[in-house]
């Protein structure tokens, strides 16, 4: 989710993976060019002040358990609605200031999504947090209420990214608040003006013994890091999410990965003429917005052999004629890049590709634009493929058969973040063969068909890695799960002692036999035999009904046995 480190060898990197900056590159308040320092948009928190903050939201979740309550979750989220869409303005001017951001990527792309979904969690708050009865339950337990609570796990860690820096700290802190519990905020210093901003929306929001900001750069972080969480989510590279990942399991902290990767782009065969421009804009627009500064953005396009050529003149008219005609840096609809070592990085791989420029490859160090480029005719070791973009940098390869095109993705770039498939055909894998050998082959974080980025935005699905771009996922309810501890809780009676005695010595046949029956489905009967195809729905209703009457007389029978 930011710009992957190059450098997995060497501990002393650290400051590398964490901050992917030179302090030269930070925007300050009042300009568009460079200040000495992002200390002079952004205070850094005291390293001796950290553990005090931490422990008094501990202290809090602990002692008061005020977070237990729905009533008092559901008025925190309240306040942070209120006060997030009273600066709407506010928040874009900031992410302006600290990378040119294009104010309609930051409405529509983040704050609008945002704001759906803290109204979708508090709408459904109360239904998420009511106890979930178990069910399928042995014979001797079913008249037990036995029930799943989701109970808050407690201190939280949330360490964000600088590309989406409110929708990806957002969506994270409503989850973790709707869960019940208390939240430390580690925001990223690359994009100082918003973290500023946005921390003390949320601290005027929030009650400040359940929200704690960290603001600050490597020091701060690994401060950070040596408090004891409950658990912690990291948004950014592979290399420090890591690093995260190893100092958790020290104090045996679940953690929450949201990486990136390569995510292709497969343009199949079965693609129509007439559907070439509407994929064309597509894919560009899942490319450069935000700069390609995207975890889930089009990292490369695989285009069946007999598409290309008409694909990628498409893809060159959108860019120059529809999307980004006369493009300059001062450009309000397109967006710049972070920092310094972002561009020459990105200027470095242009400069050292072998394909062909179709468009684009303009730059401006100091203002830190890269026009989008487009470079067709590469291959698997060329420089654009050698890890995740993170960029306006688009190549195109081509494929001839899909099978090979499948194995070569899985060898060099496997487990992406997302993958996206564009056909003329059904867009239903059940009835288009290409489809389903792709989503069969490669394991990806989410799949869209004729579509991209968009599932992002779904306030109540799954989003999350698998693999090299992550674990675990949230957004909607799977984060208030996410956030949640699931505990099963078992309410038992004292009074029936007298029809449990089978579990206690001294043992008996009897009393085994009885124990045995009461835990065993269909009277220990199965619905399937030793060969042939076990059956895909399960038993049947009649057999269901009649096994189960069985069952019951026959744990009767054990049971008068026993005693």
């Amino acid at each position: 989710m930011t710009p992957p480190t190059q450098n997995h060898k060497d501990s002393t990197s650290l400051e590398e993976s964490f901050t992917k900056i030179e302090q030269s590159s930070v925007l300050d308040s009042n300009s568009k060019t460079p200040p000495t320092c992002n200390r002079d948009v952004l205070q850094y928190t005291p390293l001796d002040e950290i553990p005090i903050g931490v422990k008094k939201l501990k202290d809090t979740f602990h002692k008061s358990q005020k977070t237990h309550s729905i009533q008092y979750r559901l008025n925190q989220l309240r306040n942070v609605y209120f006060k997030i869409k009273d600066n709407i303005d506010n928040i874009t001017e900031s992410l302006e200031k600290d990378f040119h951001r294009a104010p309609s990527e930051t409405q529509n792309l983040e704050v609008v999504v945002g704001l759906n979904e803290i109204v979708h969690t508090m709408s459904s708050l109360h239904k998420w947090t009511k106890p979930e009865p178990v069910s399928g339950l042995p014979l001797a337990l079913s008249t037990n209420p036995i029930y799943i609570e989701r109970i808050p796990v407690g201190v939280v860690l949330i360490i964000s990214p600088f590309n989406y820096p409110f929708l990806l700290s957002f969506s994270a802190i409503i989850g973790a608040i709707a869960a019940g519990n208390v939240v430390v905020f580690k925001p990223s210093e690359l994009a100082p003006n918003f973290a500023n901003l946005f921390s003390k929306l949320l601290q005027e929001a929030l009650d400040d013994d359940i929200f704690y900001v960290i603001h600050g750069g490597v020091d701060e972080t690994t401060k950070a890091l040596e408090q004891k969480y409950d658990k912690i989510m990291y948004t950014g590279n592979n290399f420090v999410g890591t690093i995260i990942a190893k100092k958790a399991a020290e104090t045996l902290t679940p953690v929450i990965l949201e990486l990136g990767g390569k995510s292709p782009a497969f343009v199949i065969s079965d693609v129509k003429d007439k559907d070439i421009p509407t994929i064309a804009r597509r894919i560009v627009w899942g490319r450069f917005v935000n700069a390609g500064q995207t975890c889930v953005a089009v990292d490369y396009v695989l285009v069946h052999d007999s598409i290309h050529d008409k694909l990628v003149a498409a893809i060159k008219k959108v860019i120059e004629e529809e999307f980004y005609p006369n493009l300059k840096d001062s450009s309000e609809s397109y967006t710049h890049l972070i920092h310094d070592r972002a561009f020459d990085n990105l200027s470095t791989i242009i400069k050292t590709s072998k394909g062909k420029l179709i468009t684009g490859g303009e730059t401006n160090k100091s203002s830190r634009f890269i026009s989008p480029t487009v470079i067709d005719n590469v291959d698997w070791n060329d420089s654009t493929m050698k890890q995740e973009i993170f960029g306006p940098i688009l190549p195109i390869l081509t494929y001839s058969n899909l099978q090979s095109a499948l194995e070569d993705v899985i060898s060099h770039h496997d487990t992406p973040l997302a993958q996206y498939i564009f056909t003329g055909g059904s867009a239903n894998r059940h009835s288009n063969a290409q489809i389903n050998s792709i989503v069969t082959a490669i394991r990806s974080g989410a799949t869209m068909i004729n579509d991209v980025i968009l599932h992002v935005g779904l306030v109540n699905a799954p989003f999350g890695g698998i693999g090299s771009s992550g674990y675990g996922n949230y957004h909607g309810i799977y984060s208030f799960r996410a956030f949640s501890h699931e505990r099963t809780t078992f309410e038992q009676k004292l009074w029936n002692d007298v029809a449990l005695k089978a579990r206690y010595p001294p043992y008996t046949e009897k009393k085994d036999k009885l124990f045995q029956t009461s835990q065993t489905a269909y009277g220990g009967n199965v619905w399937f035999g030793r060969t042939g195809d076990v059956k895909v729905g399960g038993p049947g209703s009649i057999f269901s009904a009649f096994y189960g009457f069985i069952g019951i007389g026959k744990l009767i029978s054990d049971f008068i046995a026993a005693v």
